[in-house]
């Protein structure tokens, strides 16, 4: 066996407490049975080696255990397994990706960043292969994922991006034709089949390209690897560690830290993950108009562009304070609308921050926001918001909480009016009888597969009394010649949160 070969296994060796033979046999590219029959000294004569080892030079690098940005040594530095860079491309030698915790990979390196006329010529392109809402976001938000190591410092939360779509509408080919080129990566997994271990293995192993899922179906999905995808998209969002058990009764804790990109044909059915996301929902009628078609041939033509793209992202990224990137994010927030929830808010100033990222690559290429791109920055940025606001918020400013899901569901339910619920003050109140409703109301959900959650009794009033819109309990209203207890709701309010005219059809026979 060669001496640099025993010279390296003895350090492997050191280095943990259990190897296996075929695990050396791979990483030194030999046989198994090379490694098997190898070592033939004593424990003794390993002693010496030991000794012999300790006493050489070694050059000493910094480990890390996640692809991505990090500050080190006083500047902004890119990390992979291959090595690391900082700004300008200049190798830097003393910090690595440790290889054995390498899951998520990327290319990015083989592309030469973009001259100024490639970028004018991929700019058109990149705001045209669909509506503006869907392109804007979608730059805004991969533009942002080169900046999250940044914003993470800062203890700012970036959201995940949604792609939602029936069948052909386009979702997959965006992820795959637009938005994977620009990472030079092309590892999907289909979310039926992920685990909780393979989760949080993936997301700790890069804190800038994305973890990718497609094939997105709750109603498909069985419940406990569907818990089990919820779980780790609110901790991740969150910054909380994934925690693994072992047969030892130890635990391993992982760092969540990738973007995450979800695409399928069903949104998430809870909205606090719905919430912590940019969604965006795509429609065959978009792929309809000549220019939006040619805008994506011409992206898929020119692949290398969308490469480049992301090298230069990452080129600015890295000349990048994380007082700068802190300084847009705050930018963004006096940009906004205050009528969005906090949560919104900052998903929102995440991908302004993005926006901020691409119009610094401009301006280091020498060239305008206007000559680059067909839309000007401040109408991308309330492109941003109508996007949020009409696919997340359906058209409203707040999202629907659980309460106000439940009440639209009963209002589809055909209830008996002056029987189940009444109005008094002129249709301003709504008297209902929930100790009556809500045993058929979660039959109805039963019956016709209403996805979603379903709380118990107890935890709806509950949550129903702290609503903006609940007036009082055990109220005695008139329903028809009678006097019955209800509970009182402003309907006024109620009919602005959410879809309830099914109450003020009085009509129907009951079901």
């Amino acid at each position: 066996m060669k001496i640099d070969r025993l010279i390296g296994i003895i350090t492997i060796l050191q280095q943990n407490k259990k190897v296996t033979a075929p695990y050396l046999a791979k990483k030194f590219e030999v046989s198994r049975r090379t490694i098997s029959l190898g070592y033939f000294g004593s424990e003794g004569d390993l002693e010496l080696l030991k000794g012999y080892i300790s006493e050489m030079e070694w050059v000493r690098k910094t480990g890390v255990k996640a692809l991505g940005i990090y500050e080190h040594g006083g500047r902004m530095v890119y990390v992979s397994t291959d090595g690391a860079i900082e700004a300008g491309s200049n190798i830097v030698e003393d910090i690595v990706q440790l290889d054995k915790y390498k899951s998520i990979t990327t290319d990015i390196l083989i592309f030469e960043p973009l001259t100024k006329e490639q970028l004018i010529i991929l700019g058109e392109w990149l705001l045209s292969y669909n509506e503006p809402i869907k392109t804007v976001s979608v730059m805004a938000w991969v533009a942002g994922c080169f900046i999250k190591p940044h914003l993470k410092k800062s203890g700012i939360k970036f959201p995940h991006l949604l792609l939602v779509g029936e069948q052909g509408s386009g979702k997959s080919n965006t992820l795959e034709r637009v938005i994977l080129p620009v990472f030079s990566c092309s590892k999907i997994r289909a979310a039926t089949q992920v685990t909780a271990f393979t989760l949080m293995k993936e997301s700790a192993s890069s804190n800038l390209i994305p973890q990718l899922m497609d094939e997105f179906k709750p109603s498909k999905i069985d419940k406990l690897r569907l818990n089990a995808l919820y779980n780790h998209l609110r901790d991740a969002y969150d910054g909380h560690e994934g925690v693994r058990g072992r047969a030892d009764q130890s635990a391993v804790t992982y760092e969540l830290l990738a973007p995450i990109i979800v695409a399928g044909e069903e949104s998430p059915d809870e909205a606090a993950i719905r919430e912590r996301s940019i969604e965006l929902l795509f429609s065959k009628k978009d792929l309809k108009p000549a220019s939006h078609r040619q805008a994506f041939y011409n992206l898929c033509a020119k692949a290398d562009l969308l490469g480049s793209f992301g090298r230069s992202l990452l080129d600015i990224a890295l000349r990048v304070s994380t007082v700068e990137a802190e300084k847009w994010y705050e930018e963004a927030k006096s940009e906004i609308s205050d009528e969005f929830p906090s949560r919104i808010v900052n998903n929102l100033a995440c991908c302004y921050a993005g926006l901020s990222l691409v119009n610094k690559l401009c301006e280091f290429l020498n060239v305008t926001w206007p000559e680059v791109f067909p839309i000007n920055k401040g109408a991308c940025i309330r492109y941003l918001q109508n996007g949020v606001q009409e696919y997340l918020l359906d058209g409203g400013s707040n999202n629907k909480t659980i309460v106000e899901q439940t009440l639209e569901i009963m209002a589809r339910m055909k209830l008996a009016p002056n029987q189940d619920y009444t109005f008094d003050k002129g249709g301003k109140v709504i008297g209902i009888r929930f100790c009556d409703v809500y045993d058929r109301y979660t039959k109805y959900r039963r019956d016709y597969a209403v996805t979603g959650e379903c709380l118990p009794y107890n935890q709806f009033l509950k949550q129903l009394r702290q609503s903006d819109f609940f007036l009082e309990s055990n109220k005695t209203m008139r329903f028809g010649n009678e006097t019955k207890k209800a509970w009182a709701l402003d309907f006024s309010i109620l009919k602005e949160r959410c879809d309830v005219s099914g109450f003020e059809i009085t009509d129907i026979e009951p079901l």
